[in-house]
């Protein structure tokens, strides 16, 4: 189980975006400003932060004082909704909610219902950390990475 690129370059904008949400009142940033400081390819971003717009999360504007800026407040968020618009649903075995067709065993398979139990647990945490949540985590890491130096 692993949180693809999608996923963590996704959160990554969104916790940069969400800071200047609530540092300067709703700031446009230009995404070749989030893709430069955090090393990400500007045309990856493009297409991970048009999902989150089609979805209502972030807003745009054109010309100078253009950029991306959230629509909803980071309170408002939460990483379960994010993660689902990146990544798609939560499939911890690979085995989705239907039974495949090419699966003779769906419905005893011991892995199937283990990964149901994962997946149960970390929608337990998803549903309930908000965007503002990650942003917190975020400067205390920087704090103490900051200190460290």
């Amino acid at each position: 189980m692993k949180l693809s690129t999608k996923g963590k370059y996704g959160l990554i904008a969104m916790t940069d975006l969400g800071k200047s949400y609530i540092r300067d009142n709703e700031e446009y940033i230009p995404l070749g400003s989030i893709a430069n400081n955090r090393n990400i390819s500007e045309a990856y971003l493009e297409r991970l932060i048009a999902k989150l717009k089609r979805a209502g999360f972030v807003k745009t504007q054109r010309g100078a004082l253009g950029g991306y800026c959230l629509a909803v407040s980071p309170n408002n968020i939460t990483v379960s909704e994010l993660l689902a618009i990146l990544e798609g649903p939560l499939d911890v075995c690979g085995c989705g909610d239907n039974k495949s067709e090419s699966c003779d065993t769906f419905d005893s398979c011991v892995s199937r219902v283990i990964g149901d139990e994962i997946a149960e647990k970390i929608r337990e945490v998803i549903d309930h950390m908000t965007l503002d949540d990650l942003i917190k985590k975020q400067e205390v890491l920087e704090k103490r990475r900051n200190d460290g130096e």
